[in-house]
């Protein structure tokens, strides 16, 4: 697969009431999840953040790519992931998504042909931050942002994207577990008893 793959770790996790991108799974940090799966999917990994000096040691092999937008909004990391992606696709993952695996990107890339962007659709709940896009589609965004209007959705309504329904994502072999995302402690604590 010719892609790059970006990790976003920008938010505020104002609800998580810590820094919920270093709280530990099973031992590891949540975003070394998602940069272990980037690795394994390709040569040219970003992890864009607020801060990069804060995930130091630096894992070989990825770019550590600091926001330079004001807005602290998952847009800003799309742009940003669009100015340094070295290829036209991008792969887009949040860095509170721990279970999203290299089989399931390879799922969406094989789905992607045609159109622009490939975004799941679960439970009737868009994941805009875990999905694959053309580098145009994420540039384009510019606009929006700079006139603050920062839903995603929204922005890419103007756009060729392929919503990847449910039915489809379960018929492939996935559960609708792999989307969870980390929000609360709580949400930590039973993804933990699950997997432990």
């Amino acid at each position: 697969m010719e892609c790059s793959f970006a990790l976003l770790s920008g938010g505020n996790s104002r609800r998580f009431n810590d820094d919920k991108t270093k709280a530990l799974l099973n031992g590891t940090p949540l975003y070394k999840y998602g940069l272990e799966c980037g690795l394994l999917i390709s040569d040219d990994v970003i992890h864009i953040s607020k801060n990069k000096e804060k995930y130091k040691p630096f894992i070989k092999g990825v770019k550590y790519i600091e926001d330079e937008y004001n807005e602290v909004c998952p847009m800003s990391g799309l742009l940003t992931a669009a100015k340094y992606a070295q290829y036209e696709n991008i792969f887009i993952l949040s860095a509170d998504s721990p279970l999203i695996t290299f089989d399931f990107f390879k799922f969406l890339y094989s789905n992607l042909e045609s159109f622009q962007g490939v975004i799941p659709v679960v439970n009737n709940k868009h994941y805009p931050l875990i999905a694959i896009y053309k580098r145009n589609v994420l540039q384009s965004m510019e606009k929006d942002y700079n006139n603050k209007n920062y839903k995603l959705i929204k922005s890419l309504e103007n756009h060729n994207i392929l919503y990847i329904q449910e039915e489809k994502i379960l018929k492939a072999g996935f559960s609708r577990e792999i989307f969870v995302n980390i929000n609360y402690k709580e949400d930590l604590k039973v993804l933990e008893e699950k997997n432990g």
